[in-house]
């Protein structure tokens, strides 16, 4: 029985030797997509916001990590990517809260990526503030809470391996009656 086992586990070892996909893999083991691939797919979630697009008014972006990539690529042009500094400043001047939206990704599989929209609000006020020194701009940060319902996706893309291309199958944004 014992020999029989082994002689399975390595057939098993044999037959698999070589399969691993080392594409979907990085040097640490995680699942990954390629820098380009990514920021597409940032553009394209963006784009299919239709609540962004027809909205009144400008929509702004945070222009760090992600959003500092796809600054230059094919976004709609109702959206503005502004940095830290930016929003502070538009704050003050508008004397009001600015909402920002804060791209980010989970990888949950190696053909399926959600992107994931956080609401940043930004209020900042002119004056003299007495903190680690004097400064003259004061502004607080607030991030969004995403409630209790647990994890679910803002859109969701899974590659499709036959037409090569990543196919968005959720979009949480927009509404259909069935």
């Amino acid at each position: 029985m014992k020999k029989a086992f082994v002689i399975i586990l390595t057939l098993i070892g044999i037959l698999s030797f070589g399969q691993e996909n080392k594409l979907d893999q990085n040097e640490n083991g995680m699942d990954s997509i390629e820098p380009t691939e990514l920021d597409s797919l940032y553009v394209r979630a963006l784009n299919s916001r239709l609540d962004l697009i027809l909205g009144s008014g400008w929509n702004y972006v945070e222009m760090s990590g992600y959003g500092k990539r796809i600054v230059e690529l094919d976004v709609s042009a109702r959206i503005k990517f502004l940095t830290n500094e930016e929003l502070i400043d538009l704050s003050i001047k508008k004397k009001k809260t600015i909402n920002i939206i804060r791209l980010n990704h989970k990888i949950v599989a190696k053909d399926t990526i959600d992107i994931i929209f956080g609401d940043v609000s930004v209020t900042a006020k002119r004056g003299i503030f007495f903190q680690r020194g004097i400064r003259f701009k004061k502004a607080e940060f607030s991030v969004g809470c995403r409630g209790t319902n647990g994890y679910q996706p803002d859109i969701r893309f899974v590659f499709d391996r036959k037409e090569n291309k990543w196919n968005l199958i959720t979009n949480r944004f927009v509404t259909t009656k069935e």
